[in-house]
C-alpha cells in the first residue's frame, strides 16, 4: 500500500474530512486530495504530525514491515514464478534481486529465489555453461545464508538443496559433506497426521493429506528405481537395468506421475545396447506420453487434490520447453531412420506448432 492509500484508509477510518485533515497538519485540502490520489506526496517533514493527526506510527504510515510473514514470502514466490516462466529469466532474476534488497534479512525469502534461481535456469537464453555455473553459484550463497542462520525450519532443507546444486556442479566431496550436515529426526511423524485427523473426524483433510504423503512416496519410489536401474548399468546388468525400468513404468503408469521419465530411460538404454528398434518403440511411448499427460492432478484419481505451485498455464510453458528439448537431443538421432522415430518427432512438431 503507498503512502496515499494509506493517508485515505487512516482519514475514514477516523472520520475526518480532507479540510480537517489539512487543518490539523497546516496544509490545504488540495494538497491532501494530491497524496490521496497519488498525485504528489507529503513532505518529509510532515509525516510525523500526519501520523499524529491520524493515530497511527511513522511505521503503519509509510507501510513498513522490517520482515515479511511466510504468507507474503508465498505471494511473492507466486509472482517470481510467473515472471520467470512468462518474462523471460533477466526479468525474474531482476525482480528477485529486488525484493532480496528490500528484505535482506528474510530467511524464507532467501530460501525460495535461491530455488527459483537455480530452478528456472532452464528457461534462460543463455546456455553458456560459465552463466549456468554462476547463476548456480549465486543460489548456493543464498542457501548458505539460510544455513547460517540455523534457523530450524530450513536448515536441513537449504543444506539438501546445497547437496543437490553440488552434484550438479561435480562437486561431489562438497555433495558429501552436506549431506551430513541434515539433521533427520528418528520417528516420522507424518503417518499419524492422516491417523489424528480421521480421529478428530476430519476426513476432508484425512484424505488431502494422505493424498500428499502418497505422491511423495511415489515420487521418491521412482527417484530409488531410477538410481538402481542406473547403478545395475553402470554395472553392464542390463537385464537388471531394464527390470527396474519396467518396474517404474508399470508405477509411472498406474499413479500418472513421473511423465513417463521410465520410457524415456528405457529409450536411452536400448540405444547403448544397440536395441534401435525397440528404443524407437520406447521413445513413442514417452513423447506420446508427456503430450497427453495433464498439467495438474485434477482427474488423477490418487491426487486431485494436490494443488501444484506452478499453475496450469504455467505448466505448459515448461512442458513445450521439455518437448523442444527432446526434439533437439542428439542421442535420439542414432534413430533416424526408423518409422517410429519420424512419427514421434512428428507429434513433437505438431504438438509445438
Amino acid at each position: 500500500m503507498n503512502i496515499g492509500q494509506r493517508i485515505l484508509q487512516l482519514r475514514k477510518q477516523n472520520n475526518l474530512t480532507q479540510e480537517k485533515l489539512a487543518s490539523m497538519v497546516g496544509v490545504s485540502a488540495g494538497a491532501v486530495s494530491k497524496w490521496e490520489n497519488g498525485n504528489s506526496t507529503p513532505d518529509i517533514s510532515l509525516l510525523v504530525p500526519l501520523a499524529r493527526a491520524l493515530g497511527t506510527n511513522l511505521d503503519h504510515l509509510l507501510s513498513f514491515n522490517p520482515e515479511i510473514t511466510e504468507t507474503e514470502v508465498n505471494h511473492i514466490k507466486q509472482e517470481l514464478t510467473h515472471l520467470f516462466l512468462n518474462d523471460g529469466y533477466a526479468i525474474g532474476e531482476k525482480k528477485s534481486v529486488e525484493y532480496l534488497h528490500e528484505y535482506p534479512n528474510s530467511i524464507p525469502l532467501k530460501f525460495t529465489v535461491a530455488g527459483l534461481l537455480n530452478m528456472y535456469l532452464m528457461m534462460t537464453e543463455d546456455r553458456s555453461e560459465e552463466f549456468i555455473t554462476a547463476r548456480r553459484h549465486q543460489s548456493l550463497d543464498l542457501l548458505r545464508q539460510v544455513v547460517d542462520s540455523r534457523d530450524p525450519k530450513y536448515t536441513s532443507l537449504a543444506w539438501f538443496c546445497i547437496a543437490s546444486m553440488q552434484m550438479n556442479l561435480g562437486n561431489l566431496e562438497e555433495t558429501e559433506a552436506a549431506l551430513q550436515e541434515i539433521t533427520q529426526p528418528l520417528i516420522n511423524s507424518r503417518a499419524l497426521y492422516s491417523e489424528l485427523y480421521l480421529r478428530q473426524g476430519k476426513a476432508k483433510e484425512a484424505l488431502e493429506y494422505a493424498e500428499k504423503m502418497l505422491l511423495q512416496d511415489t515420487v521418491q519410489t521412482g527417484f530409488s528405481l531410477t538410481t538402481m536401474a542406473k547403478a545395475s548399468k553402470m554395472e553392464k546388468d542390463y537385464d537388471r537395468a531394464f527390470f527396474y525400468l519396467n518396474t517404474l513404468h508399470k508405477l509411472e503408469s498406474i499413479f500418472g506421475t513421473g511423465l513417463y521419465s521410465a520410457a524415456y530411460h528405457c529409450c536411452n538404454l536400448c540405444i547403448e545396447v544397440g536395441k534401435l528398434e525397440e528404443a524407437a518403440h520406447w521413445l513413442d511411448i514417452y513423447v506420446e506420453g508427456v503430450i497427453s499427460a495433464g498439467y495438474d492432478y485434477s482427474e488423477n484419481p490418487f491426487f486431485k487434490d494436490v494443488e501444484l505451485e506452478v499453475k496450469p498455464e504455467e505448466q505448459k510453458i515448461v512442458r513445450q520447453q521439455l518437448l523442444q528439448s527432446i526434439l533437439e537431443e542428439e542421442q535420439l538421432k542414432a534413430l533416424d531412420g526408423l518409422p517410429l522415430y519420424a512419427q514421434a518427432m512428428e507429434k513433437l512438431k505438431a504438438s509445438l506448432r
